[in-house]
């Protein structure tokens, strides 16, 4: 590999040194801070600079001629000479924590498996921790990243995810019983995204949820149902909740068993005439489940 900068312990830094480049930050409205500084710039020149420093919570991507040579944290390095010319690219990226507000209104919001809508709002925190997939497959070459940019891509996400998710709830129990139920499945989602682009979910809360006239006046309803419920009603309900868990777990077992069985047959440990009476069996027991689980879903919606 190319040694085209060296690590200068004994260097001293200060602010606005001619010869040593550094990100210096412009304070701004949060969702317009800065989250990457390249140099050069159009008006820069980097055969007049010697040195670039790194602060802790940055890290640097160093490019001779479109090619990687380098991820560097905080310290202050020297250029080599033979790097100190058109077609080096130094690019700083800020590693601190990032919080990040979002909301979903109402005419944009998320439609439940009842056909209800629900617009939502919260915060999420999280790091940019893997800067050469942040930079190659989110910024993708550009010279300037916001927060906002940021938040705009994390907008499309979420709001994706949630409708994936929303689909299979009715609206009740994403505002009710299973609102954790929903964040988990949703920071699950998200965070197996953010990988990819490497970001780091650190946390993610949905602060309040908004709701029509028409959701409101079922959840009044529901209250107004609720107390008047019998003990012997409340364990139906809770039961009710139960056995559909049980019934998700059952296909899912089933599932990953029918695959394990494919695999069984592919590596030639079981026979064509077994595996397809195996399989038989788990597609009737997934099948008993499924329907199982559409009547218990009749049910719950009803209640």
């Amino acid at each position: 590999m190319k040694i085209l900068y060296k690590e200068i312990r004994d260097k001293q830094y200060k602010d606005y040194d001619p010869e040593i480049i550094a990100w210096q930050r412009e304070p701004k409205e949060n969702l317009e801070t800065a989250l990457m500084y390249s140099f050069p710039q159009s008006e820069n020149n980097i055969k007049s600079k010697r040195f670039f420093a790194v602060k802790d919570y940055e890290r640097v991507l160093f490019y001779n001629k479109g090619e990687l040579i380098g991820i560097l944290g905080g310290g202050i390095y020297e250029i080599d000479k033979k790097a100190r010319i058109k077609g080096t690219e130094i690019v700083w990226i800020d590693i601190s924590l990032l919080n990040i507000p979002w909301g979903i209104p109402i005419k944009n919001g998320i439609l439940t498996k009842d056909g209800y809508i629900v617009g939502l709002h919260g915060d999420l925190k999280l790091k940019i921790q893997d800067i050469t997939a942040f930079y190659n497959n989110l910024v993708a070459g550009k010279k300037e990243w916001v927060i906002q940019d940021l938040k705009n891509w994390i907008m499309s996400l979420l709001h994706t995810s949630l409708r994936d998710i929303f689909k299979s709830y009715f609206v009740k129990e994403i505002i009710l019983e299973g609102r954790e139920r929903v964040i988990n499945l949703v920071v699950a989602k998200v965070t197996e995204e953010f990988i990819s682009y490497g970001l780091e979910l650190i946390t993610f809360s949905i602060i309040g949820l908004k709701k029509t006239d028409e959701v409101q006046e079922l959840l009044d309803g529901n209250k107004q149902k609720t107390k008047i419920l019998t003990k012997a009603y409340k364990s139906e309900l809770e039961n009710n909740f139960n056995r559909k868990t049980e019934l998700q777990n059952r296909i899912k077992e089933l599932n990953n068993k029918r695959n394990e069985l494919q695999n069984l047959l592919l590596n030639d440990q079981i026979s064509q005439k077994e595996y397809e009476k195996k399989r038989e069996q788990m597609d009737k027991f997934i099948k008993e489940a499924q329907e199982e689980l559409k009547k218990n879903y009749e049910t719950l919606s009803k209640i």
